[in-house]
């Protein structure tokens, strides 16, 4: 079903591109909500690959070793204290399941003593951050403007996080990843049934030095990243990127590992050439590959008119954490 949680006027919304289509949603002075939940699933979803026989002896020792796995949790600390409810209880065991232990062993190659090793250090990581509980008002300041935020899914149910680096309105790298961090969060509690992976859609088209996120900042949103979310990013698909945003890639794809480098892919929307450019390690794709037009943004090139409206976009962030409090409650006392 969809989240209805009000309307928003085009004039309201954020920076936008001066497309046809763009401009044609703008005069239509469309009425449309976001949306958080899958309505269907229509077309097939992604494959995720299951676990070869080592692999799976791996996650049942792990299963087996879950009450030695949560022992002795350090507390929040101080710092995480300023931005949590501390209403939400913790509940590493509900967050341990089949499917995070096989994403974590994936992730490690099925090598027990590092998966062990990872699995553990993300659990001390969430007992600490408590990043289930982060409030919405810490990171509002972050989604004033647009420039990130879940709203819809892609052609394989999978959630998309839309990314309007144009938009930028902070310089904050501590608060910058603990919105990228709650944003995370919202998503996975989102994702339809059979649905582990998210898709990112970066309108790159604007990006440029006084816009561009601090090397510092996406090194450690790629640390954030690939140590505790892993197997979590389905596909990262920049639209229509300038010379130095493929530069800029360039020098943060060294920390990438490959797995993850494969699924960052480049489009450009007025062509049919998907072969890769020589500045670029990437594939060039056509849209159609990870979204479908109509359920795609018209900022990033589909034919869905939404725009932006915070108050609007809010209101659902604020239902939506509200939601996941009383489940988190309910679930404690059972």
């Amino acid at each position: 079903m969809r989240s209805l949680f009000g309307f928003h006027k085009a004039e309201d919304a954020g920076p936008a591109k001066t497309s046809e289509k763009s401009s044609l949603a703008d005069n239509a002075n469309s009425e449309l909500p976001p949306i958080f939940h899958c309505a269907s699933i229509d077309g097939p979803l992604q494959t995720i690959k299951p676990l070869g026989g080592d692999e799976l002896k791996v996650l049942e020792r792990l299963k087996k070793e879950i009450p030695d796995l949560i022992k002795d949790l350090p507390d929040v600390d101080a710092e995480s204290k300023k931005y949590i409810d501390e209403s939400v209880p913790l509940n590493i065991e509900q967050w341990l399941t089949d499917e995070c232990l096989a994403r974590y062993v994936r992730a490690r190659k099925g090598v027990y003593e590092d998966t062990r090793k990872a699995l553990r250090k993300t659990i001390e990581w969430r007992a600490q951050t408590r990043p289930d509980a982060l409030r919405p008002d810490v990171v509002e300041i972050e989604n004033k403007t647009g420039k990130m935020y879940f709203n819809g899914f892609d052609k394989f149910s999978r959630p998309v996080i839309y990314m309007y680096n144009h938009r930028q309105n902070t310089k904050e790298p501590d608060n910058q990843i603990r919105w990228v961090v709650y944003t995370l969060e919202m998503v996975i509690r989102n994702m339809p049934p059979g649905v582990e992976k998210v898709s990112l859609a970066i309108d790159a088209s604007h990006w440029g030095f006084s816009n561009s996120v601090a090397i510092g900042t996406a090194k450690k949103f790629l640390d954030v990243l690939a140590n505790h979310y892993p197997e979590r990013l389905g596909r990262a698909v920049a639209f229509r990127p300038p010379k130095f945003f493929t530069a800029f890639y360039s020098l943060v794809s060294p920390f990438i590992d490959p797995v993850t480098k494969a699924k960052v892919a480049f489009v450009n929307p007025d062509s049919t050439d998907t072969k890769p450019q020589a500045d670029s390690n990437s594939a060039w794709i056509p849209i159609e590959d990870c979204f479908v037009r109509d359920k795609l943004e018209v900022d990033c090139y589909g034919d869905w008119p939404y725009k932006y409206h915070h108050d609007i976009y809010w209101k659902a962030v604020e239902a939506e954490f509200a939601e996941h409090r009383a489940a988190q409650q309910a679930l404690a006392k059972e």
